[in-house]
Parts: C-alpha cells; sequence; structure tokens
C-alpha cells in the first residue's frame, strides 16, 4: 500500500521513495495501514504545497517513527 502522494518515480526515476514506503507501512498492523498512508500523503502534500524544501525528509521521518513504535514483530505470532 502506499500513500496518493509521495516523492515517486515521477518525480526522479533514479531516486524515488516509493518502494521504502510500501516496506515500511507493510510493517504495520493491516488495521493501521491504510491510516497511516492517509496521513502520509496529508503530511507530505501540505509540506509540499507550503515549499518546505525538507517535506520528504520530513514526511519520511514521521513514518519511519510511526512504524518504529505501532511494528508487528515476528515474534508477536503474526507471520
Amino acid at each position: 500500500m502506499l500513500p496518493k502522494h509521495h516523492y515517486s518515480e515521477k518525480d526522479s526515476q533514479v531516486y524515488n521513495d516509493s518502494e521504502w514506503i510500501g516496506s515500511q507501512i507493510d510493517l504495520l498492523p493491516i488495521q493501521m495501514q491504510s491510516d497511516v498512508a492517509k496521513r502520509y500523503s496529508d503530511i507530505y502534500l501540505k509540506l509540499t504545497s507550503e515549499n518546505d524544501t525538507k517535506a520528504r525528509y520530513r514526511a519520511n521521518t514521521w513514518l519511519r517513527l510511526t512504524v518504529d513504535k505501532s511494528k508487528v514483530n515476528k515474534k508477536d505470532g503474526y507471520f
């Protein structure tokens, strides 16, 4: 699952975040994935609309921190 708005292949053929974002969202419990993807999209879109030069970094940092505190571990018995 990917957010609607994120730094993707249409922004750069060489550098894009699609694969990393997808892999991070996949670490979350299924019931959270849609909400996190939507929130990421909102954060990224708001920051890029404000011409924040670090929009990509800030949105990805938010996602990383969210996943770190909410991810499902293999030892939890979900895999």
